[in-house]
């Protein structure tokens, strides 16, 4: 057995406070549908111990991340490894900032970060204390028609967006495939009371963009909240995979779904699956906490940089008093504009990105502070198909898309500069190292050669989706 802490504290929004995740003038939270959370993991290891934090945020900047670190380090007598990872909720407060697309007052959010990071902490202090023995156990299923890959090519070989409208009959395929498996790890005390869950699942909670002004986690909500109730009320953490070019939209439909109800539908389709994977989990009767593996590594990736032609074309936009600045789903160009001139200008040619690997016995998180494309995530689940490796989006920063080289060659909203920096080819040379790193690890786990290769087999034409495929690439990596 492994011994675990588990706890979930309300992060309270005051009205007013900016929310993040769309580009709009007035961003101002009117109002509370659903509070938004932060949920703790602490798992014990020897002398020491690793802490997950689920935050319902847009993002985890490094900022927030490390006065969180440093918070939690202040209150637990014991070394801590922290991940924090956020959710990608669409309307919560916006920690980013605004990334650099706009000049909103972000004093607010200011405000509300030094309250939560002392409730953050306070939670994980909380989760450490009723730490106890656990039997972990594990489930996985396959969950069809809920996520959708949202770039679509068309027949002139134009590359379009699956929230614009489009004609169904003009597009060819989706640049790439979805995973569609959803993974949930339950905890258990030795007599059966369930202590909590985490739910991994890759799908963009954007349901909602900004559509009204209510804070809300978005269908991770409605997810959470049935697996809770299923486990007699436990903490549930939910953790976003590789979901960059993933949201729920289904371009073969005539009508563009979202709001409440249609997170509330979502929500429950998700929640439901994941009460199955827990009703099935199997346990792992043998680790304990010298299964628990931590250890950070960093690449150096090549980014992006802005030349004076572009710079000075960016100032002109964005003195353009008539440029719409409005947009629920990416973002305009006079935003872009804004952000060239007060960050992008700012870029250097190479980013150093701390990647954490979490290793509890045959499972392998992989936090990774992107937005994460689909094929990086698929990639690894083929490389060691007798393991559990699952990529976390958005963790221990927020350095926006990661998206895969024939996403460049594409183009459209992910891979455009300010939405990502990173130069062409470095999703893939940060795998290459990842999957190296992993590699040595495991030097026994053999690649699913169906599967296994350039990451570009994954971005190949896949009209119809083998779902039952997919999911045999994994399906009895528990008992190894």
């Amino acid at each position: 057995m492994i011994t675990v802490g588990f706890f979930r504290a309300a992060l309270p929004v005051p009205l007013g406070v900016p929310l993040g995740g769309n580009a709009r003038d007035d961003k101002g939270a009117r109002g509370t549908h659903d509070e938004i959370h932060a949920t703790v993991l602490a798992i014990e290891r020897d002398a020491a111990c690793s802490v997950l934090i689920g935050l319902d945020l847009l993002s985890a900047p490094t900022a927030l991340v490390e006065r969180i670190r440093l918070s939690v380090g202040a209150r637990l007598d014991v070394f801590a490894d922290v991940d924090v990872f956020a959710t990608h909720t669409h309307s919560g407060p916006d920690v980013t900032r605004g990334m650099g697309f706009d000049a909103h007052d972000y004093s607010p959010v200011d405000r509300w970060e030094v309250a939560s990071v002392e409730l953050i902490a306070d939670a994980v202090a909380t989760a450490w204390a009723r730490r106890e023995p656990a039997v972990l156990s594990v489930g996985h299923v396959e969950l069809p028609g809920v996520a959708f890959n949202r770039r679509l090519l068309t027949a002139s070989g134009e590359l379009v967006m699956n929230w614009a409208r489009v004609d169904p009959a003009v597009v060819v395929r989706t640049e790439g495939i979805v995973d569609e498996e959803l993974l949930l790890l339950r905890f258990d005390s030795p007599d059966g009371r369930p202590l909590g869950a985490l739910l991994h699942f890759a799908l963009h909670p954007a349901v909602l963009v900004g559509q009204d002004w209510l804070v809300s986690a978005d269908f991770v909500a409605g997810a959470s909240a049935a697996v809770s109730a299923a486990l007699a009320g436990a903490p549930v953490i939910y953790a976003s995979g590789a979901l960059g070019d993933i949201n729920h939209l289904d371009y073969t439909l005539a009508e563009r779904s979202g709001g409440f109800a249609e997170a509330e539908r979502i929500g429950k389709l998700v929640g439901d699956a994941a009460v199955v994977a827990a009703r099935d989990a199997r346990a792992l009767e043998w680790l304990d906490s010298a299964n628990v593996e931590h250890t950070v590594m960093t690449v150096a990736l090549r980014q992006r940089t802005v030349d004076e032609a572009t710079l000075i074309a960016a100032e002109r936009l964005a003195a353009d008093r008539d440029a719409v600045t409005d947009l629920l789903d990416g973002i305009p160009p006079k935003s872009y504009a804004i952000w060239t001139v007060s960050r992008g200008r700012h870029l250097t040619e190479m980013l150093p990105v701390d990647v954490s690997l979490l290793i509890v016995g045959r499972i392998v998180f992989v936090f990774v502070p992107f937005e994460v494309f689909s094929a990086f995530g698929l990639r690894l689940k083929f490389a060691f198909p007798d393991l559990f490796v699952k990529v976390v989006s958005l963790a221990g920063g927020g350095l926006g898309y990661l998206p895969t080289r024939i996403a460049f060659a594409h183009g459209g909203y992910e891979p455009t500069l300010g939405t990502s920096t990173i130069a062409p080819g470095e999703g893939e040379a940060l795998f290459d190292a990842v999957e190296d790193r992993l590699r040595s690890r495991f030097p026994h786990s053999r690649p699913h050669a169906a599967r296994h290769g350039d990451v570009s087999l994954l971005d190949r034409p896949h009209p119809d989706q083998d779902s039952g495929r997919l999911a045999d690439a994994g399906r009895e990596r528990i008992d190894r």
